[in-house]
């Protein structure tokens, strides 16, 4: 593959200048692209130590006179220094350049010019630099237009896609920019190498590998070089990725490119600052909507426009809190969960914000869509940020209005409140899971409530704490497992007929009729409401008390 709008002084070039006309390309004539930026002379056998990235080394011989075979030694090493090529002029001190040095370069691609005996090296040095500075010339002055040019877009309106479509065509390559939250832009040419893979390219991961220079990238059967660039450090950690694929990048390429990202980096700063006040304008919009601080539907309807969250016909909403059952993220963490959740769920009509401490969100349904699929949504994003993965979402029932969202907001809360009180940790709570829990959470802190838990569990604690027991857990896991021994056992690793004696213990320390339905029933309250509202310790105030 070659580039016709070539730029850069290469190995190729010195064959055009005059004075090396009878110079002979003697190995490595698949490195003639090989640029130089400078010309060195080694008239010492330990140059090693001083050659430089781009050079094109020459030598009279001098320092092989003895043992010419030496050079076969010397070109790997040069070659992997990044040594441009290597001219050596015959016939004064040497009579020819070995064979296996010959062969080391030609498996290298490290051009060996075999340069004439009435070479003159100053005027070699004179002559190649000459060239190489024009040619540095024109790439700054190229490069100059270049940023001038998208300098001008951006000052004028232009938006980033823009940038990238210019880009695109004057690099006739593909350009690729991933953003700090994971967003890709695609230049024309790009969308078109993307489609070609067949499969979404995963393009977040080479933010992870944290490559930055040049790489190989795989589009369907396709391998491609590509040059990573990092844009402007102080917006954050994105990328410009520009593809190989019709012609091969020049320097001035790569140049542009980096350039590009401190424009970029400087637009994409703008962008952020204006997302953070129309964030703000959403985060108080919503706040008042849940908190019902917005009266009239009339109004709502004006603010969800202005924030770009028109509400829509026939939908339902629903309003959640979320409640972190192994501990609350910091808060740096959580505003940043509102951002990416924000920008990700919004085709699930999730619209999160933060609302008296904790993080809470309106969920718009249409009439056929289900409220299960938005909140598996927002429970995949969220349990990255609970300890251990724990995160229940409280979910308050669904209302026709969207002046009623406050009614269902109000409803998640006391379902959170219930679901911390009793410690329960399903990743999905409404009204209809909270069971006996949701009347017995309405029930008053009086002494007939205490008495009546009193009654059936203190005798089963004080039985457990003098016999050293497991009477009432046996009996929790019991009434869990609906009533079903072998399950009981399963759960407890316990065998089936201590079970049975542990429950006839209970029955008959209570006595309980265990074929009696009311008295079951009873007893299983008892254990909830022990649940909701356990006895003090021993020694400690008496009465109900509260967790959570």
């Amino acid at each position: 593959m070659t580039n016709p709008n070539k730029i850069g002084f290469t190995c190729g070039d010195i064959l055009l200048i005059p004075d090396f006309k009878e110079a002979v390309v003697l190995a490595g004539a698949n490195g003639l692209h090989r640029p130089i930026t400078r010309v060195n002379v080694m008239e010492v056998p330990d140059v090693i130590d001083w050659v430089r990235p781009g050079e094109f080394l020459i030598t009279s011989g001098f320092p092989f006179r003895d043992d010419p075979d030496a050079i076969s030694d010397i070109v790997p090493a040069l070659a992997s220094r990044g040594v441009a090529a290597l001219g050596i002029k015959t016939k004064r001190f040497i009579d020819e350049i070995p064979k296996r040095a010959l062969e080391a370069a030609e498996a290298l691609d490290f051009p060996i010019f075999e340069l004439p005996a009435s070479t003159v090296f100053s005027d070699v040095v004179r002559d190649i630099m000459e060239r190489v500075l024009v040619q540095e010339a024109r790439e700054l002055s190229l490069l100059q237009s270049r940023f001038q040019k998208l300098s001008h877009q951006l000052l004028h309106g232009a938006s980033i896609e823009d940038v990238l479509r210019t880009l695109d065509g004057m690099l006739n390559n593909p350009v690729i920019l991933i953003d700090d939250e994971d967003h890709v832009l695609l230049s024309p040419q790009a969308e078109e190498a993307a489609n070609r893979a067949g499969a979404p390219m995963a393009w977040a991961r080479l933010k992870d590998e944290g490559a930055l220079g040049v790489t190989f990238l795989t589009f369907g059967d396709r391998r491609v070089r590509a040059y990573i660039s990092s844009v402007n450090d102080k917006y954050g950690h994105c990328l410009i990725v520009l593809l190989e694929w019709n012609q091969e990048h020049s320097v001035v390429d790569q140049l542009t490119i980096e350039r590009v990202g401190i424009l970029v980096g400087l637009e994409m700063m703008n962008a952020s600052a204006r997302k953070e006040v129309e964030a703000k304008y959403i985060d108080q919009f919503l706040q008042d909507w849940l908190s019902g601080r917005i009266v009239a539907m009339e109004d709502v309807k004006l603010r969800a426009e202005a924030c770009g969250s028109p509400l829509e016909e026939g939908v339902g909403f629903y309003a959640g809190a979320v409640r972190w059952v192994s501990g609350k993220p910091p808060l740096k963490q959580l505003q940043q969960a509102v951002k990416r959740i924000r920008s990700r769920l919004s085709g699930y009509g999730i619209q999160p914000t933060l609302l008296e401490g904790g993080f809470a969100f309106v969920a718009a349904v249409p009439p056929q869509g289900h409220v299960r699929r938005a909140i598996e949504a927002l429970s995949s994003e969220l349990k990255p940020l609970g300890s251990e993965g724990e995160v229940s979402i409280c979910l308050g029932n669904k209302v026709e209005r969207a002046d009623q969202v406050h009614l269902s907001y109000h409803q998640a809360k006391k379902i959170l409140h219930v679901s911390a009180i009793c410690d329960l940790r399903e990743p999905f709570i409404d009204y209809g899971r909270l069971g006996a829990f949701q009347l017995l959470y309405l029930l008053p802190e009086s002494e007939e409530v205490l008495e009546y838990r009193d009654r059936f569990m203190l005798p089963l604690l004080e039985y457990d704490r003098k016999n050293g027991t497991m009477l009432l857990e046996t009996l929790k896991a019991y009434f869990r497992n609906n009533r079903n021994g072998k399950k009981t056992a399963a759960e407890l690793f316990t065998h089936y007929n201590t079970i049975n004696y542990r429950i006839e213990r209970v029955f008959e320390l209570l006595g309980i009729d265990a074929d009696d339905g009311d008295d079951l029933l009873q007893l299983q309250l008892a254990v909830k409401l022990l649940e909701m509202r356990p006895v003090a310790e021993p020694g400690g105030d008496k009465g109900l008390t509260r967790s959570g």
